[in-house]
């Protein structure tokens, strides 16, 4: 990628990011309760049995209530993602108890190989994944921090829906996608969906 390139796109990433980071926590707190309210009404939701959560990280839309809220439940089966290398896996978790700090602060899953999310689960039952980022579009294109973390697992799982949780805020007019970037299914912000 030309260095120009990479230049625009940290200037979109970091701009939206501010915008983002400007937001109350109370602002942050109402908002993402909207965005689940959103997602809990979602057909791809309701029928999921396996639901892929990312573990909210500085401003991006709160999920740890959706987490304990999917614990109390307990109908669905809860998987978090941990960093290993340059992926992610993602691990079941059954109480917030199953996290540590781990990768840049986040709290990430216990390594556990007999509790990792597979191809073969992923044949077996119907899954969901909530994909964090840091800007979108209205054509579902999306920019995460830089490391292609989501964009690898959802080229090796194909097929596993995708849903990413974002700010009205952060939807851009245009974001740079390159044939790598992955799009997600649905884009659910407090205001809209975008299929």
């Amino acid at each position: 990628m030309a260095e120009k390139e990479m230049i625009n796109k940290q200037n979109i990433r970091t701009k939206y990011l501010n915008l983002r980071n400007n937001l109350s926590l109370s602002e942050r707190k109402e908002k993402s309760r909207k965005i689940w309210d959103k997602l809990m009404a979602e057909p791809s939701y309701q029928k999921a049995q396996a639901v892929l959560v990312y573990m909210d990280y500085r401003s991006e839309v709160m999920t740890t209530g959706l987490v304990e809220e999917l614990f109390k439940k307990g109908e669905k089966r809860v998987f978090a993602p941990r960093v290993e290398g340059m992926d992610i896996h993602f691990y079941e978790v059954h109480s917030m108890e199953d996290f540590e700090s781990g990768y840049q602060g986040i709290r990430e899953p216990k390594e556990d190989w007999e509790k990792l999310f597979t191809l073969q689960m992923m044949s077996e039952m119907k899954g969901l994944v909530l994909v964090p980022g840091a800007v979108f579009d209205r054509q579902r294109g999306r920019m995460g921090y830089g490391k292609g973390f989501y964009d690898r697992f959802l080229a090796e799982y194909i097929g596993l829906n995708s849903v990413a949780l974002a700010f009205s805020c952060q939807i851009a007019k245009r974001v740079p996608v390159e044939e790598h970037d992955i799009r997600p299914d649905l884009i659910i912000t407090e205001d809209e969906m975008i299929r």
